[in-house]
């Protein structure tokens, strides 16, 4: 009885320690911190209880989680087979920055554009208002041109 219960304290405290190693479950802080930042491709803000994406992610996660990985590994092969749109923000190394920089690009293009279109109609409105006054090299010139210009109404009234 004695060996009996020697074996079983000794098999309890081999199988103990290995139980504790692969302890991650979905209530895991790393767990957590890894599924936070994935997208899921585009899965990542759906119900868990209506996605089919989700519980797959999840899956492969805890068992990443439990043979090893860090979390920096599993976002890293992540990364590595879905390209950046496997995490939900770009990186912010150099592979990032287009990323980030194309929304304030694209507000840039945006002002620039609204600014020179205004700028057209503001001119436009001015040349309308600014009636076109002809120069004449001489007064002569002028006073031929009234004279033409009044036969001309004649003519037609």
């Amino acid at each position: 009885m004695v060996k009996k219960v020697v074996l079983t304290t000794l098999i309890l405290l081999i199988g103990i320690p290995n139980l504790s190693l692969a302890a991650f479950t979905e209530n895991s802080k790393e767990f957590q911190n890894v599924i936070k930042q994935l997208d899921m491709q585009g899965h990542a803000d759906k119900d868990l209880s209506t996605c089919p994406i989700q519980p797959i992610y999840r899956k492969e996660v805890l068992e990443m989680l439990n043979n090893g990985m860090t979390e920096e590994e599993i976002l890293q092969s992540y990364v590595d087979e879905y390209g950046q749109a496997a995490l939900r923000a770009p990186a912010t190394d150099k592979s990032g920055w287009i990323a980030w920089g194309m929304p304030f690009a694209g507000l840039t293009a945006g002002g620039a554009i609204v600014a020179v279109w205004l700028r057209k109609m503001k001119n436009r409105d001015e040349l309308k208002q600014t009636p076109h006054e002809v120069k004449w090299e001489s007064e002569l010139e002028r006073e031929i041109a009234e004279k033409v210009f009044d036969e001309e109404r004649r003519k037609h009234f």
